[in-house]
């Protein structure tokens, strides 16, 4: 297979370097979407485009938006000229250096036969498709990752022909208009108003952006920076916290421009915060997009709100240097901007929350959500392979987001961080305003470096799966070694920390490699049990024999290191899940160190932690108990995190009927706008009786009107009418019913409660089959969203049935795609084992 594979490059190269000399368009590169060889061919062959662009956007979401574009490129010799645009059947004229010309349209391309050598020009008019235009009825965004742009306007959307973009636009006159870059000229005209932006620096089509909309606008300044926030929200103590995301965004970039060596590389920077955003963010140059949700927090914030919201706001900005300014050549590479987003992240908000230990909260977020995925049937390597950019979406995942920085703190490990930093310097100065490879990177790095960072490489990004390393003890000694569960004989060379725990008490840390072959250390007398990776920087499956299992599960509350005690938790939730501690004694365990622990980072951890157990039924846990720790533990956070679980889980009739009176008397301290919203679609499944008096006393309570469209959406998934519910699934099978994302995936997940899960059954199959459908209309994380939607609520054999039915009768179905369902399929799956 391999082979195989190794000659069709060998053959597509050759087929693409003899095209290049030819003008006519070889058709093995027409196919849908953008092909590799395509996207080479025309690297290859055309030079330094721009675009000017124009469109008209009416005040009224039912009229379309018009819009022309001019392409400007260069030809070393006479050549077709292939652009790529899905709405062939909107396009009203074609003209090639200002003549009108004749085009085919063949598989979402346009293709314009034998221009000449030379500078060309070439100008599309078009009504444009509302699918990336993400139109509501006052404001509208375009998101164009990672292929969109050619569902928006004719284009070269391919991310290694970087462009100068020039954008006017004509919107009502009382809308603002945003942009990668800053306003040159705005002029009114009879009800509406002309907006011409400067020319953008050289960016990627998925990075080209505009908002346009009823915005409200503040700007921040300071002796280095200004910038601007865009944004509806209307609620004055939620407007507030813009000062606080300010000086976190300005923290950033002065961050970054220190680390880096480079000053912030684009025009302006401003920040537009959007209701129903289907991503936490997302880094276009000059406006980057944020969901509403992560940045003005509730009253209340948890330590984990407040984390992810910088987290978040440093991600992104990190972009403007990692993915921006050098930017990976093609999407299969997409993670080396993503690794290094969320590696600098994590950096970034160190000095910001210096009471936090970071390595804790590394360890609960980048490693525990790589452990989701990684665990599953779905798991990926980091760098996967990609034969065409509309699948390019799914590539994206927990893989590549959170196990990515984990590899990369490793590789720090290895080089130092004055190596480290002089590789990242050089990368960015090498590739700027260009495009670079993984491969590009390491070789730069390799060369600082005296370690075998291409093996290292190998093993950590170009394979999928994790290691399950066993350590074992034998009287005074510890032997250590890790397998490959996808039986490939890999071994993943790692360093960590082993704490050996004795029977007086005293603790000795043993500095443990992970090598190919099984490693032995020797104990302390006298050795009780051993903490499996004690500092934090081990990744996989740590596997323990029996009695060290049971002495953690019965000791952790009382280990004094928080970041051991959270690597002990954990440790314990991934055996649990192993089959190798039952639900009862995992629950045990966790609640009676939950009503002690007194990190909130590590309380939250324990409250996630309980909810899959919980939801397994094979336990004798009272909710009751739950409720009362809610009302009495110490931490605020903890409280709100217990109320928060158990709204989505509670079957206890007592327990639901307090949380009833929680939501009716509307005045917990601890509790939000968005949390009464979530617990009125609860108790509106639990008391279907009262579910009018719920939906009219919730929506008399909510006064934002996005709030409230959003409300009106969803509480139609928990209608006590199946035909209802019938009907409103029936809808979400319609792509312009669900153009909302974010609240689409809420409404399906609500149809498929666990409350309501033989009646939900019969969506399985249906909603699987819309699969694909979802990806071709739908954002990057959509298809991964739906099918958890549809799938995370169900534990019964009857759902299982269905599953396996329909991977049984697709055989064939796209890898990709098929990793998405194998990732959300792992509860159900498992609870049938």
């Amino acid at each position: 297979m391999q082979k195989e594979h190794t000659m069709r490059k060998i053959l597509l190269l050759a087929a693409l370097i003899a095209s290049i000399g030819c003008s006519t368009t070889p058709t093995t590169l027409l196919d849908p979407g953008v092909g590799r060889e395509l996207a080479q061919w025309r690297k290859a062959t055309y030079l330094e485009p721009s675009y000017e662009l124009h469109f008209v956007i009416p005040d009224k979401r039912s009229e379309a938006v018009e819009g022309s574009v001019t392409i400007a490129l260069s030809l070393e010799h006479s050549s077709d000229i292939v652009m790529d645009f899905r709405e062939s059947e909107n396009i009203h004229s074609v003209k090639l250096n200002g003549q009108n010309i004749e085009y085919e349209a063949v598989n979402e391309h346009i293709v314009l036969r034998n221009a000449p050598r030379g500078r060309n020009s070439i100008t599309v008019d078009f009504t444009a498709s509302d699918q990336s235009l993400n139109r509501q009825e006052e404001y509208l965004y375009t998101l164009l990752v990672p292929d969109r742009a050619r569902t928006l306007f004719p284009s070269f959307d391919q991310p290694d022909m970087k462009a100068s973009y020039t954008l006017s636009l004509t919107l009502p006159e009382a809308w603002e208009a945003v942009s990668n870059t800053a306003i040159r000229s705005s002029k009114s005209v009879e009800g509406t108003k002309r907006v011409e932006f400067h020319p953008t620096e050289p960016l990627s089509t998925y990075l080209f952006s505009f908002v346009v909309g009823k915005l409200s606008k503040r700007t921040y300044s300071d002796s280095r920076h200004t910038f601007s926030a865009y944004y509806r929200e209307s609620d004055p103590k939620r407007l507030e916290q813009l000062d606080t995301i300010f000086k976190q965004v300005a923290s950033s970039l002065d961050w970054l421009e220190e680390y880096t060596g480079i000053k912030y590389p684009f025009a302006k920077y401003d920040l537009i915060i959007l209701p129903g955003f289907q991503y936490g963010g997302m880094e276009h140059t000059g406006a980057t997009l944020y969901n509403d949700t992560q940045m003005f927090l509730s009253n209340n914030p948890t330590p984990d709100e407040e984390l992810r919201r910088i987290q978040l706001i440093a991600h992104e900005t990190a972009h403007m240097w990692f993915g921006d300014y050098v930017t990976m050549r093609w999407f299969d590479d997409v993670w080396t901007k993503e690794v290094f987003a969320n590696y600098f992240a994590a950096r970034m908000a160190e000095p910001l929350f210096p009471e936090v230990n970071h390595t804790l909260n590394r360890l609960k977020t980048y490693t525990a959500s790589a452990l989701n995925e990684d665990r599953t049937a779905g798991s990926t390597s980091i760098r996967q392979e990609l034969d065409n950019l509309r699948n390019a979406g799914l590539i994206y995942g927990q893989i590549i987001y959170n196990k990515a920085p984990i590899v990369m703190e490793k590789l720090h490990e290895i080089m130092g961080e004055e190596a480290f930093r002089r590789g990242i310097q050089e990368y960015l100065r090498t590739y700027a305003y260009g495009n670079a490879t993984w491969d590009d990177l390491i070789a730069i790095l390799d060369r600082l470096c005296s370690a075998d960072l291409a093996t290292f490489s190998n093993v950590w990004v170009n394979e999928p799966g994790m290691p399950h390393i066993s350590l074992s003890r034998s009287e005074n000694t510890l032997t250590v070694s890790d397998s490959d569960p996808l039986g490939r004989g890999l071994s993943w060379p790692q360093r960590f920390t082993v704490t050996a725990v004795t029977t007086n008490g005293t603790k000795h840390d043993i500095e443990v490699m992970v090598e190919s072959k099984p490693t032995t250390y020797s104990l302390p007398e006298g050795t009780e049990y051993i903490i499996a990776n004690s500092c934090g920087r081990g990744y996989g499956l740590f596997l323990l024999a029996e009695s060290d299992l049971e002495s953690l599960a019965a000791k952790w509350p009382e280990i004094e290191s928080d970041t051991a005690r959270q690597a002990t938790i954990m440790n314990l939730y991934e055996n649990y899940l192993h089959g190798n501690i039952t639900a009862d004694a995992l629950l045990t365990s966790l609640l009676r160190g939950l009503s002690t622990e007194r990190n909130p980072l590590i309380a939250s951890t324990i409250v996630a932690e309980l909810a899959e157990p919980l939801m397994s039924g094979e336990h004798h846990v009272e909710e009751r108990a739950l409720m009362e720790l809610a009302e009495s533990h110490s931490l605020n956070s903890c409280r709100q995190q217990i109320l928060r679980m158990l709204m989505q889980i509670a079957t206890n009739e007592s327990v639901v009927a307090e949380l009833y009176d929680i939501w009716h008397e509307a005045n917990h301290p601890l509790l939000n706008v968005n949390d009464y919203m979530a617990l009125s679609y609860e108790l509106a499944l639990r008391y279907p009786e009262r579910y009018d008096t719920i939906c009219t006393t919730q929506r008399s309570r909510i006064s934002d009107p996005d709030r409230l469209r959003r409300f009106d959406y969803i509480i139609r998934a928990v209608h006590p009418s199946k035909s209802e519910r019938d009907a409103l699934f029936s809808s979400l099978l319609e792509p312009q019913n669900r153009r909302i994302e974010p609240w689409a995936a809420s409404a399906l997940a609500y149809l498929n409660h666990p409350l309501r899960g033989l009646e939900a059954v019969e969506y399985i199959r249906p909603g699987l089959d819309e699969l694909l459908e979802v990806q071709r209309t739908g954002d990057i994380f959509f298809p991964r969203n739906w099918v958890g939607a549809l799938l995370s609520g169900h534990r019964s054999p009857e759902a299982h049935d269905k599953l396996q039915h329909f991977l049984e009768e697709n055989a064939d179905y796209p890898q990709l795609m098929l990793n998405k369902i194998l990732q959300a399929a792992y509860p159900l799956q498992r609870s049938v084992r």
